[in-house]
């Protein structure tokens, strides 16, 4: 298959997931003995857990880094402040939207972005190619395939993080901070669409399986 793995892929299939192409990663969609309803009902009465690793991850740092970014996208970083999430608009030079994403904003040097799947890669050509051209002491770096991505969405999220050791003490929607889990690096994000309370938890690719 020419479709590109999830760091939990194996573990997908073990348990008898329904796969398929989602932006060219093949991804579970459905897993037996549940199907959507009750997947559905789960996270909105206890909670459930998404591999979301297919999202790109595009890293960009160095000096002026934010203000950067902010030049490219549509929404304004200086309305937040580190530790923040802003969602925003990627556009092409006539004003068509290349892809919406997340900008977490960690200092004016260091911005972390989470495009979609399909268009991650377009979404770093793009800023690869204006730093080259307006701000060439910045790097923008491509770390698709160096971070997993795990939600955890529902009214008992609270507690699968606690279990896990991992905070739950930043209620605002939209922050996010770095916490340790086994030794290893957990950004903690508070940025999911599934209309309960959750985290996503971006963690090393190899670390992934055993987090999930």
């Amino acid at each position: 298959s020419s479709l590109r793995h999830s760091p939990l892929h194996e573990a997908h299939v073990a348990r008898g997931a329904k796969m398929a192409d989602f932006g060219g990663w093949d991804m579970p969609i459905e897993f037996p003995g549940g199907g959507v309803k009750a997947e559905h009902n789960a996270t909105r009465e206890a909670v459930g857990l998404f591999d979301v690793s297919h999202m790109g991850k595009v890293r960009v740092s160095g000096p002026g880094a934010a203000a950067f970014v902010n030049s490219c996208f549509t929404n304004d970083l200086t309305r937040i402040e580190p530790g923040k999430a802003q969602y925003t608009m990627c556009c092409n030079e006539s004003g068509g939207v290349v892809d919406d994403l997340i900008q977490y904003l960690r200092s004016e040097d260091d911005v972390f972005l989470v495009p979609n799947a399909a268009n991650a890669t377009q979404v770093a050509r793009l800023l690869t190619e204006a730093a080259a051209q307006r701000a060439p002491e910045v790097t923008v770096s491509d770390e698709h395939t160096q971070h997993g991505i795990v939600a955890v969405q529902g009214p008992k999220a609270d507690e699968v993080m606690t279990a896990l050791g991992l905070p739950v003490d930043h209620p605002d929607f939209m922050s996010f901070l770095d916490a340790q889990w086994k030794g290893h690096e957990v950004v903690v994000c508070r940025s999911g669409y599934t209309g309960e309370k959750g985290y996503e938890l971006v963690c090393p690719w190899d670390a992934t399986a055993e987090l999930w």
